[in-house]
């Protein structure tokens, strides 16, 4: 098993790796075969606050950098990511469940969020704008919000983690991260070191690896963080907001939809079976654009339903780390 579970199975606060000190472990385990690929103290509520103090004594530095310093560091990650590639592929397989094409799918996609990040950096204009005062000209600054505080899910951990802090840090802010608990490596760690090796300074990006039952809302509630990204269910996310509203704090949610999928009578049916079929059984069906109704006109209903079911046969289930 890759030595990611092991070196990487901790929390990461002010640019240290340090066990949580919580009184429990959240038991992160292949969800396959059900091997258990590591044992992560979780961190308490105090850990949250160090977290968030130190991204925000980091982030004071950091948002005075000149953005084109700040973009070196994203174009180190990218090289990482394509140095790494074979490793990150087997633990996104062994933590999630996914099978090498959606890994490669997800890979893809983070390169293209961090090569986006690096262009944000350069990004931020300023406004001369009229004074009421003869003689004089209001000046518009474009500046950081401070520390950003991410919530990521457990169906595209790397890619969401890194959709929410790449931008934030590209943009001169500091970021406390909380993965899903069950994509702990891969939404929480890998990210870290990815970061940590492309040069991010110490305590601008900080991991907090933990569960609700322990810590409430202290994440959301915390004064320090001024936005608060969620990516997850429709439930959790109003409840995010909710407490982010009680607090003066910007939201910025990503949730999951109830998308329907149309079948009228003018359809390629055949068509419309493949996109039926792949919506809704690519990664086990875990995609928040999944089309969790498919409304098909009667007309073409027996058709329909016929090759559905005839296509959902020629699926291949089994160990999703065989080719």
């Amino acid at each position: 098993m890759s030595s990611y579970f092991t070196d990487l199975a901790q929390q990461y606060i002010d640019g240290e790796w340090r066990p949580g000190s919580g009184s429990w472990d959240i038991i992160d385990f292949n969800p396959y075969d059900g091997e258990k690929l590591a044992s992560i103290t979780i961190a308490t509520v105090e850990e949250v606050d160090d977290a968030y103090r130190a991204a925000e004594r980091a982030q004071k530095e950091w948002g005075a950098t000149n953005p084109y310093a700040r973009r070196a560091v994203f174009e180190k990650a990218l090289a990482l990511i394509d140095e790494r590639e074979a490793e990150i592929t087997e633990v996104i397989i062994a933590e999630l469940g996914g099978t090498r094409l959606k890994a490669a799918f997800e890979l893809h996609l983070v390169r293209e969020f961090l090569r986006e990040s690096v262009q944000l950096a350069l990004r931020p204009e300023g406004k001369i704008i009229p004074s009421p005062v003869d003689g004089k000209e209001n000046r518009l600054y474009r500046v950081p919000v401070g520390v950003v505080g991410v919530i990521s899910p457990f169906n595209f951990p790397f890619l969401l983690s890194v959709k929410s802090v790449a931008p934030a840090l590209a943009l001169g802010n500091g970021v406390v991260l909380k993965p899903h608990q069950n994509t702990p490596i891969v939404g929480g760690s890998l990210v870290a070191k990815i970061f940590e090796d492309a040069g991010l300074p110490g305590g601008l990006l900080n991991v907090v690896i933990t569960d609700i039952a322990e810590i409430g809302d202290a994440f959301i509630e915390h004064p320090v963080p001024k936005v608060i990204s969620f990516t997850g269910s429709d439930k959790v996310g109003r409840h995010v907001a909710t407490v982010c509203a009680a607090n003066f704090k910007r939201s910025v949610l990503e949730l999951g939809g109830n998308s329907a999928l149309v079948v009228l009578d003018d359809a390629d049916i055949d068509y419309a079976v493949d996109a039926a079929v792949f919506s809704r059984y690519v990664h086990q069906g875990q995609v928040c654009m999944a089309a969790n109704r498919v409304l098909v006109d009667r007309s073409v209903e027996a058709e329909f339903t016929e090759k559905f079911v005839a296509k959902v046969r020629t699926l291949k289930v089994g160990d999703p780390s065989d080719p």
